[in-house]
């Protein structure tokens, strides 16, 4: 085991634990103070209250995203401090955009208190010297993609769902590669109070055995579903996936609005794609504005599955919709990324004693189709850190946090899969009624920051 040297950037003003703002200095702003009280009602209504810790240490399988932000809540606490691992290898940054591109406001919210930082501090450290507010959403619109006859591609009346024609005054989401919002979590993090073991964990002992503690809680947060629990039911669902960084074309950006995101759906026959197109910001790519990315469902082990054809297809999409925006793709060879994402059940089961399924708990059903992956697994990650220092039970915790955004997972699901023909004739026609539900109602609570 090799402990992190302790790494605190002194012009950071931090949080002290248990969370309470300090007054004095000037970088936590109102807004940030707002954003604060938001999260702490919140998770007093999902984890409760609770007579204190009750595990002396905490095992993460796992050194990605939603490991790192529960990592990262639970290393500034005085109980937890030094008791934290982290085992497995961290993700490399690279220009490739691997994983989740795209996090929501209340996602941004979520990691600031888990941090103990400002939302400056940490959108700082994400987009370093490009910070000029590219990658920066306030506003989604939406249109229908078609293929032309001649394979290239248009969009139908372009409308916006949520934020107006001007967008919001606050922001609705922040486009980064994963690696990277990672990476400025790493930066701000406490990172004196985490011990990071680079070799994966294979079992249930292996997990105990790097306890630094007598009564420790192992987290499952890698994509081996049945490391802890062989009993977990095997799902025959997943999506393939297609994403990359986009630049201006010659022409520039069209039929989008700069701080707003382009949700281009296209239906392939009693389904459809999602297609999602954002404001992107990425220090190791200055030159691209947007990043695109295509998803469909997909089931591998059905006859007739061809995971060529289908990365064939959707990978025709992005780039024929970024035409019709203006975009080309960025450096194709470095940065595109195409695969296959495995699902979850969409119920996810109970974490044994001892034991938590966050990964399964944080992201249930089919992956990357409702641009919350990161935000789902922020948001659970504190909301289980939290109900550790509580001694409340994380799992309850992070199914009642979730509970929302996997209802409207679901929903979005049905729309796309079992009744595509008629919500891509409502899309095009009205794409601001058609998106009402689950998206637009929830804008406030799951897409924007609180102020």
């Amino acid at each position: 085991m090799t402990t992190l040297s302790d790494h605190v950037d002194p012009g950071v003003e931090k949080l002290e634990d248990p969370v309470v703002l300090l007054g004095s200095g000037d970088q936590f702003t109102d807004r940030d103070r707002t954003r604060m009280a938001f999260v702490e009602k919140e998770l007093d209504r999902v984890v409760g209250r609770g007579p204190g810790p009750y595990y002396d240490s905490v095992v993460i399988a796992g050194a990605g995203f939603t490991a790192s932000v529960m990592a990262a809540r639970l290393a500034r606490s005085e109980h937890f401090h030094g008791k934290v691992v982290l085992a497995g290898p961290r993700t490399t940054e690279s220009r490739r955009v691997k994983d989740g591109l795209t996090l929501r406001g209340r996602g941004v919210d979520y990691i600031c208190h888990a941090l103990g930082v400002p939302q400056n501090a940490y959108v700082a450290a994400l987009y370093g010297d490009i910070i000029d507010g590219r990658g920066v959403g306030t506003g989604n619109v939406a249109a229908m993609g078609t293929r032309n006859p001649d394979g290239s591609y248009r969009l139908s009346r372009v409308a916006p769902w949520q934020g107006g024609a001007r967008g919001y005054s606050r922001p609705l989401f922040f486009g980064a590669r994963n690696s990277r919002m990672q990476g400025a979590l790493y930066e701000l993090m406490e990172r004196s109070g985490v011990i990071e073991v680079p070799e994966p964990i294979t079992c249930l002992e292996e997990g105990y055995a790097l306890a630094p503690g007598r009564r420790p809680l192992l987290v499952n947060a890698g994509h081996n579903q049945r490391l802890f629990n062989p009993s977990v039911p095997r799902v025959d669902w997943a999506t393939v996936a297609v994403q990359a960084p986009l630049r201006p074309t010659a022409s520039g950006l069209q039929n989008c609005p700069s701080n707003s995101a382009l949700l281009a759906p296209v239906r392939r026959g009693n389904r459809i794609d999602v297609g999602l197109f954002n404001p992107y910001g990425d220090p190791l790519s200055p030159r691209s504005t947007y990043y695109g990315i295509i998803v469909s469902d997909v089931h591998p082990d059905r006859a007739g599955f061809d995971k060529q054809r289908e990365l064939a297809e959707i990978s025709e999409e992005l780039i024929g919709i970024a035409g019709a925006m203006g975009l080309e793709v960025d450096d194709h060879d470095e940065t595109w990324f195409q695969g296959l994402v495995p699902g979850s059940p969409w119920t996810p089961v109970v974490s044994r004693p001892g034991t938590l399924e966050l990964q399964m708990l944080a992201h249930p059903g089919k992956s990357a189709t409702f641009s919350d992956g990161m935000t789902s697994g922020a948001t659970t990650a504190v909301a289980a850190a939290e109900a550790i220092l509580r001694g409340a039970d994380p799992d309850a915790a992070a199914r009642r946090i979730t509970r929302v955004i996997a209802r409207d997972r679901s929903i979005w699901h049905f729309l796309r899969t079992r009744v595509a023909v008629p919500a891509d004739a409502l899309i095009r026609v009205l794409p601001e009624a058609a998106l009402g539900y689950p998206h637009t109602l929830h804008a406030k609570s799951q897409w924007a920051t609180r102020a």
